[in-house]
């Protein structure tokens, strides 16, 4: 017990330092990074030791390693918040940290062979952790997206309808969409068009970062239409009723599965408690009549 709290002591101390080097660091160069989006509270954390292997890394990294790493924060939506070679220090720090922690643990408790092999398996996760944890950040964005496409491009067709252009009615569109994955990607696109990048390219970058099949079918489609001169509100419109339909279709197969997935639970957990609860009071009142003697003789 003692040595569990002078564990937790050390970690809060080792945070507390932590935390306090990123706000120094941070206040030291808030000018040149104003650009950035919020960090992830655990890349806050250990901000102030990334740091010390950044520049290392910036010169070792080969540009293809760059671009699928930088693929991966755009998926996940922290392409202004975290760089590809911040990406990679985070990984090393955190095998670091896992290590100390294991050496530690090691050290400081009588452990058996299973339990120390047990143990050692945080080192590998502390490396893979970052990954694990950008991939469920990927996941998260892209369940955000699919519930709210569908919205987005109805209010896009609505626009439209009443007698907006384009380009005002996803202006107004993003105005009026709820905040999310959606409106950053298309209020980054309406920055990018006002600035004078095509809008054509724009949508591109955006079907490339979200790698959605119905974001990319959109993109396509409303850049077909542009291209040839196609009437796009109509288009629009049928993009619209399919990402209805696929989203019911979606939750119908998924109010499918609730059954089969409620079938271990049930059999794990329920079950035996109702078996339980229906045979306590038979086996009390076979003891009470004196049946078990018979079984004893």
């Amino acid at each position: 017990m003692i040595v569990l709290i002078l564990f937790l002591v050390m970690f809060s101390l080792a945070s507390i330092v932590s935390t306090l080097g990123f706000v120094w660091i941070g206040r030291s160069s808030r000018g040149a990074e104003d650009w950035r989006d919020k960090p992830p509270i655990l890349f806050k954390l250990t901000r102030p030791f990334v740091n010390l292997f950044v520049e290392r890394i910036a010169k070792s990294i080969s540009p293809e390693t760059s671009a699928l790493i930088k693929a991966k924060l755009d998926a996940a939506g922290v392409t202004y918040a975290i760089s590809p070679e911040e990406f990679i220090a985070t990984r090393r720090v955190s095998v670091v940290i896992a290590t100390l922690l294991f050496t530690y643990i090691y050290r400081n408790l009588d452990l058996a062979n299973y339990q120390v092999a047990l143990l050692a398996l945080i080192i590998p996760l502390g490396y893979y952790y970052p990954d694990i944890w950008l991939r469920d950040a990927t996941k998260r964005r892209h369940s955000m997206i699919e519930k709210q496409f569908p919205f987005f491009l109805d209010l896009l067709v609505l626009s439209m309808r009443a007698g907006l252009n384009f380009a005002s009615a996803m202006g107004h569109s993003v105005e009026k969409m709820a905040p999310g994955p959606v409106r950053e990607e298309f209020a980054r696109l309406i920055r990018e068009t006002r600035t004078g990048v095509p809008r054509h390219k724009s949508l591109t970058e955006i079907g490339k970062r979200v790698d959605m099949p119905a974001v990319t079918n959109f993109v396509s489609v409303v850049n077909q239409a542009e291209e040839v001169g196609g009437e796009l509100g109509e288009v629009l419109a049928a993009q619209a009723e399919q990402r209805r339909k696929e989203r019911f279709l979606k939750a119908e197969k998924l109010a499918n599965q609730a059954p089969m997935k409620m079938l271990f639970p049930l059999i794990a957990f329920l079950f035996p408690i109702t078996f339980v609860i229906v045979m306590f009071p038979i086996v009390i009142k076979g003891r009470d009549m004196g049946l078990y003697s018979l079984f004893g003789n």
